[in-house]
C-alpha cells in the first residue's frame, strides 16, 4: 500500500471532524498571492505572454494566514482546537511548533494526526 498525500490525509479528516456532534470546523489556509489590476493591451502594444501566464499592473504580494498555524480549526463544544495533518515520516516546522505552544497555553486542544481516525482520537480526547 502506497502512503497517502498529505492533502488526502487532511482532506478525509476535514470531512470526518466536520461531521462530529457539537464541531465547527474549517481548512486554515496560509501562503502567499498576488494582487493587481489586469493588464488590458493596446494596438500596436508588444507584450509575449506564454500559455498559463497572467500579468498584473502594480502588482503586490497579498499573505493569508499565520504561519505556522494548524491545517484545521475549529471548535467543539465551545472549546478551540487545531490540528495538523502530516504523513507517515512528517515533522512539525519550527513555526509550527511555537503555534502549538502558544495555542495550548492559551487553553485550547491541539493535535498532530497522520489519519483522520487519529484526527478523530484527538478531537474525542482520546
Amino acid at each position: 500500500m502506497t502512503d497517502r498525500s498529505e492533502s488526502a490525509i487532511l482532506k478525509a479528516a476535514l470531512c470526518d471532524v466536520s461531521r462530529e456532534p457539537g464541531v465547527m470546523a474549517w481548512r486554515n489556509n496560509t501562503g502567499m498571492a498576488w494582487q493587481g489590476q489586469r493588464m488590458l493591451t493596446r494596438p500596436g502594444q508588444s507584450l509575449t505572454i506564454r500559455k498559463g501566464m497572467v500579468v498584473l499592473v502594480d502588482a503586490r504580494p497579498i499573505t493569508f494566514g499565520l504561519a505556522g498555524s494548524a491545517d484545521i480549526l475549529g471548535v467543539h463544544e465551545g472549546r478551540a482546537f487545531a490540528l495538523e495533518a502530516k504523513t507517515r515520516v512528517g515533522r512539525q516546522s519550527e513555526q509550527q511548533q511555537k503555534f502549538q505552544a502558544a495555542f495550548e497555553r492559551a487553553g485550547g486542544l491541539y493535535g498532530l494526526f497522520r489519519s483522520e481516525d487519529e484526527a478523530l482520537r484527538i478531537l474525542r480526547g482520546g
